[in-house]
This record gives structure tokens, sequence and C-alpha cells, in this order.
């Protein structure tokens, strides 16, 4: 016999005040980067900038050896020939192959050779051409973490088998509320893996996420804009602008809005969201960078399709929502102060204060449905 059990709940969030902050002083080490290190983002090489590498006369001369004895391998080391060192003396490469050399999650701006934890970085650009749009698509590409459903209203991550929807930061800073996030004003994004409690505090036993949000930059005017759409009819827009106010102070606003179509029925939603930033160099060694965004979001619920008698996911339910439409959404508001002040005391020494403060609403409502699913009728 069938067991069929229906669990209806709604509760509302409204308002909630979110208040965090960070100080943090730490000894920087400065570090050039130089043509024997080499950077793996995300499984891809990436060189740096600018490499110079003076050859030596010794291997100037190791592939004139092969053709003389071993006394003349040690006169040609000794003394190659001046065509060859003129050739090969110094070579010059000059590209964009590093889109970053540097980790922000760990309070302090940190270099990647310097992190001891295993780490993957997306960049924006990286978002834009792979056309990622929520944090689940970056992390089905990224090894050592999964997806979990987070009950189908929220980001939810499983870092090396612990599951958490807590461990997630913006600017390094703390970022738990329970909600789909958005990418659209994401300079990259940073997953560490292993425990981090001791950077941290509380959470981060298996590891933790952390955004890093576009900040204005000095000095330049651009704009960006995206448009993307995909079979199932759903939409997502996207602009980005910077515009230098004066040599000092630049202006950058990123905004969006999108529409949750796909293939499962009544599975739609809509969303969208704005977030101006002003950047002001108050010195050659102070900047302060202060933000607001605000996030609105309508969408359904959907807790997934029921597992066989096998233990896998039933392929005939592929596209049955088992809920209702009209009760089975989400619907969040939420609006952010951030600010974030730097100050270089030296070149070893650098002082970090971050502060956020965030008021929500979330109301939730869901209709589910538990049972023991048999094709065949016997139970």
């Amino acid at each position: 016999m069938d067991q069929l059990v229906l669990l209806s709940s709604q509760y509302e969030k409204t308002p909630c005040h979110h208040w965090c902050y960070q100080f943090c002083i730490a000894a920087v080490q400065a570090q050039p980067c130089n043509a024997n290190r080499q950077f793996f983002v995300n499984n891809k090489q990436q060189t740096t900038l600018q490499m110079k590498t003076n050859t030596t006369k010794l291997l100037a001369s190791a592939t004139l050896a092969m053709a003389f004895t071993a006394s003349a391998v040690t006169a040609q080391t000794a003394q190659p020939t001046a065509a060859a060192e003129m050739a090969i003396d110094e070579t010059v490469v000059v590209g964009n192959t590093l889109y970053t050399d540097q980790v922000n999650a760990l309070k302090t701006p940190t270099p990647i050779i310097d992190v001891p934890q295993s780490l993957s970085i997306t960049t924006a650009d990286e978002i834009s051409v792979r056309g990622f749009n929520s944090i689940g698509d970056i992390v089905d590409y990224t090894p050592g973490v999964n997806v979990s459903q987070g009950e189908g209203h929220r980001d939810a991550v499983v870092f090396r088998g612990v599951r958490s929807t807590a461990d997630f930061f913006v600017d390094g800073v703390r970022d738990d509320v329970q909600y789909y996030r958005p990418l659209y004003n994401v300079d990259q994004v940073e997953i560490l893996r292993g425990p981090n409690a001791l950077l941290f505090g509380r959470g981060g036993a298996g590891g933790v996420l952390n955004r890093v949000t576009k900040k204005g930059v000095i000095g330049e005017d651009f704009n960006g804009y995206q448009l993307s759409i995909d079979t199932f009819g759903a939409t997502e827009a996207q602009i980005d602008s910077n515009v230098a106010i004066n040599e000092d102070t630049a202006f950058r606003i990123n905004a969006y809005y999108n529409t949750f179509e796909n293939h499962r029925d009544f599975s739609d939603g809509e969303g969208y969201g704005v977030n101006p930033t002003v950047k002001f160099q108050l010195s050659d060694k102070t900047t302060l960078d202060v933000s607001y965004e605000y996030i609105d979001y309508d969408r359904s619920i959907d807790r997934g399709i029921p597992t066989g008698t096998d233990g896998k996911p039933v392929d005939a339910l592929n596209d049955i929502v088992f809920g209702d439409p009209d009760l089975n959404k989400s619907e969040l508001e939420a609006h952010t102060l951030r600010a974030m002040f730097q100050h270089e005391f030296s070149d070893t020494l650098k002082g970090v204060f971050t502060a956020s403060y965030t008021n929500l609403r979330q109301a939730l409502s869901e209709l589910c449905m538990h049972a023991d699913y048999d094709p065949a009728g016997d139970s």
C-alpha cells in the first residue's frame, strides 16, 4: 500500500537585521612574481604577466655538446659561441593570461602560491564565457565539492563530504543568509577546501566559498552588457558600468534581471538586483569602498523527484513537481550596505577593515509530498 504524507508549512522572516564586521592587520610578505612561479587556477595553468628568462652559458652549449667527446663538452660549456649567446640571452613574454594572482578569502589579499590549502578560483571572465549563472554551476565544475538540494530554496554545498548552507562569505565577511546568490556583481569566486575554523570561526569544517564583489576602478570608463536565453525560455540581462568621477574617485554599478523557467512543471519565477559602489582613493596607500545592494526575487520551490526501489531517481517523473504551484514559493527582499577600508602601513604590513549591514525579508511557503514509489504497485 502506498504511503502518502502531505506536509504544508509556511513561515516568514521579517525583518531580519544582520550586522557583521571584522578588522584585520597582518604582515604581508612582499614577493614579486618571477618566471619560476606558475599558478594553477581551476586546473588551468596560468603564467605571469611578464616573464624574463636569462639563459645561462651552460644551457646554450647543451645542444652543441652532443657532437663532441666528453672533453669537448666541458670546453663548449665554458665558452659557448657568441652567436648562440646573443640569440637566446633574454626572452620577454607579455600577455594577459594571469587573471588573478591572489586570494581574498584569507582576511588579507594573499598570493595564491602562499595559500597552504586546496584552492579553486573562478573569475568573472570565466563565469561569462562558460555561461554560469549560479553558485551551483561553478560548484559542478570544481573538484572536491558538490551541490546539495538545499530544500529547493537556498544554496547548499558539500565541501569534501561536509554539507553546509552557512559557509558562504562576501569579501571575507560571513554571508550565511539562506537564499540563492546571484553572480552579476562577482569579480571572482574562491573555494577553499579543508578545515578553516582557525580563520573563519564556527563552521568551515569542510571548506568555505567566498565571493569577491566588483568595485570601482580609478581612472577608467567602461560599459559591459550581457544577454542570455536558453531553450526553456529562461532569460537573463546584466549591465556593468564604471565611471571615473575624478582622479581619486570612481563610481560603478552592476544590475541584473532574470527569469527561472526550466523543464519542470510550474517551475518559474523572476528576480532582479542592483549594486552601486563608490571607490575613494584617500591617499597613495589608503582606499575606501562603499556599496549598497538590493536583491528581490520570487521563485518556485522544487524538492525534486522520489527515488525508486533501486535507490536511483525515477526517470519517468523527470518533469513532474510534487507540490502546489500556488504554495511552493520562495520570496526574498534584501538591502545590504558594505564598506571596506584598506591602508598599507609599509611594504609588509597592511590593515583591512570591512563591515556589512543587511536588512532582509524572506517568506517561504511549501507543500511537500513524501511517498514510497514502486512502479509495480506492490507496496
